[in-house]
């Protein structure tokens, strides 16, 4: 019975301490280092998950392949999201200075299917700066522009060029 209070309380002791040192003021929270990479990991395995949850039930009603459709999308994206995720002209110098860094798309390539963009840019991501969208675009919009960036790097793993596709 004490080896099993002990684990219990050795369990809880761990969370206990981190809290503390998070109230006491001991835990960074400057946006001018970069994250380790055990909160790089879990952080983007937790979005990951997340992402995959939220977007389960969505339906895409715009084909993905449509020119006029990626155009738009194209379009919406350098009006709206180059300023943080970078373009054709290069990563996003503003986009550096978030915590965690904002993904730059045209560098790294995004890594989600156009459900997971829409259910991103539709509800947001929260604790990373990345806004709802749902108040400043139509469905149709998010859906182009999402469609658009799951596109950014193509099935080869060749970037997408923004001034070309």
């Amino acid at each position: 019975m004490k080896t099993l209070i002990a684990f219990i309380l050795g369990l809880l002791a761990l969370p206990a301490l981190f809290a503390l040192a998070g109230v006491l003021g001991w835990l960074p929270s400057n946006a001018t280092t970069n994250p380790p990479g055990w909160e790089s990991s879990f952080g983007m395995k937790a979005l990951d998950a997340s992402l995959e949850k939220r977007s389960d039930k969505l339906s895409n009603p715009i084909d993905e392949k449509d020119a006029a459709a990626l155009a738009a999308g194209k379009k919406i994206y350098a009006d709206n999201c180059a300023g943080c995720h970078g373009g054709a002209k290069g990563p996003s110098s503003f986009g550096s200075g978030f915590y965690p860094r904002v993904p730059q798309f045209f560098q790294d390539g995004a890594d989600v299917d156009p459900r997971e963009a829409y259910a991103a840019i539709h509800d947001g991501i929260r604790y990373s700066g990345m806004p709802a969208w749902q108040s400043q675009l139509n469905d149709k919009q998010m859906w182009q522009v999402a469609n658009f960036v799951a596109r950014i790097r193509a099935p080869n793993g060749k970037k997408m060029d923004m001034d070309r596709d």
